[in-house]
């Protein structure tokens, strides 16, 4: 495989919704297993995201779940 160089861009596609596989606790936070469709029509399988506290204590939550709608942007 070769070396690739990030590509940065100023947007990208919406996220629709996502589905939790699973939410294991780590030291630092959570580890969180999701399968997230795209606006885009794609489809992102198994994708991991890591939650620290500290990013829980910004969203004023302790509830993982909440936590991880306000890391993919969900805001009502």
């Amino acid at each position: 495989m070769s070396d690739l160089e990030p590509i940065e861009y100023e947007t990208g596609t919406a996220i629709r919704d996502y589905d939790i596989i699973q939410i294991t606790p780590t030291e630092s936070g959570y580890e969180v297993l999701l399968d997230v469709n795209l606006d885009s029509g794609y489809a992102l399988a198994r994708t991991k995201l890591e939650i620290t506290h500290e990013d829980l204590q910004g969203y004023e939550t302790n509830d993982i779940e909440e936590g991880i709608k306000y890391a993919l942007g969900f805001f009502s």
